[in-house]
């Protein structure tokens, strides 16, 4: 039982605890909001993907808004998903799909979605969605991941968890372990897109990608970069730094086409 608990610990100390993971989150939350802050409107404001509602809450606080969200898994990730104070109202988060937003034609000053849009099956009927909900003269406030962060990512992976995709691969018969593809072994999965590895990121991520994706529905006003910075679960490697090139998301501050 000693080695048994001496080799889990070797395998898992690269990850970090649940608490620890939260803390980075909320400090790179933190950091992607006061860059957004000045963009968003007084009035009624919806989070497309609010998870345990971390940005509702800022929103409520910093601009007197009336705070709503969706998600698919309410509390299911984001910060404060191991627990939280917010005030937020637990009717005013309901769960849906960016691709069906269960909220009325114009109800919206601003509609903010940090982070989601990587992840949902149709990024054009999403977009189509928050343009919808939002007033004639309201704000989308929308970010993703870049590419930077997709590289970051893949560095992350071969300096903490290759010996996890080693074990995963040549011992998931034997042991309670995810199976791991032997092209896994060298190339970690994709954050977002099933079945596909860390190479489609690296592609899809670009700045460049997703604003001509979301300048097909908006017209995008302004590009912002917050920060660079090091995947959350993983143990930091470098501080989180302000770069003018480098930034591990990009946030797009959009008004609907006239």
């Amino acid at each position: 039982m000693a080695l048994k608990s001496f080799l889990l610990k070797i395998y898992n100390y690269p990850l970090l605890s649940k608490e620890n993971t939260n803390q980075n989150q909320k400090k790179i939350r933190d950091v992607e909001w006061e860059a957004v802050k000045p963009f968003i409107k007084k009035g009624k404001f919806l989070d497309v993907g609010c998870g345990a509602g971390y940005a509702m809450q800022r929103a409520q606080e910093d601009t007197n808004s009336e705070a709503f969200g969706i998600d698919p898994d309410p509390m299911g990730h984001g910060v404060g998903r191991q627990g939280s104070n917010f005030t937020v109202k637990a009717e005013n988060i309901q769960k849906a799909f960016a691709e069906s937003i269960p909220f009325a034609d114009g109800m919206f000053d601003t509609v903010y979605s940090s982070h989601v849009l990587e992840h949902v099956n149709n990024e054009i009927k999403s977009l189509e969605e928050m343009s919808r909900v939002l007033k004639n003269d309201g704000v989308l406030i929308i970010g993703m991941p870049t590419a930077t962060m997709a590289a970051v990512n893949w560095i992350s992976n071969v300096m903490f968890t290759t010996h996890h995709r080693f074990v995963n691969f040549f011992f998931s018969p034997f042991i309670n372990t995810s199976k791991t593809s032997f092209k896994e072994l060298f190339i970690p999965r994709s954050h977002s897109k099933e079945g596909s590895t860390l190479l489609f990121d690296l592609k899809a991520y670009k700045v460049k990608r997703w604003q001509h994706t979301v300048a097909e529905v908006f017209d995008v006003k302004e590009v912002l970069l917050p920060a660079l910075y090091p995947y959350p679960e993983m143990r930091q490697w470098f501080g989180m730094r302000k770069s003018s090139k480098y930034s591990s998301s990009v946030f797009f501050v959009c008004v609907k086409k006239k």
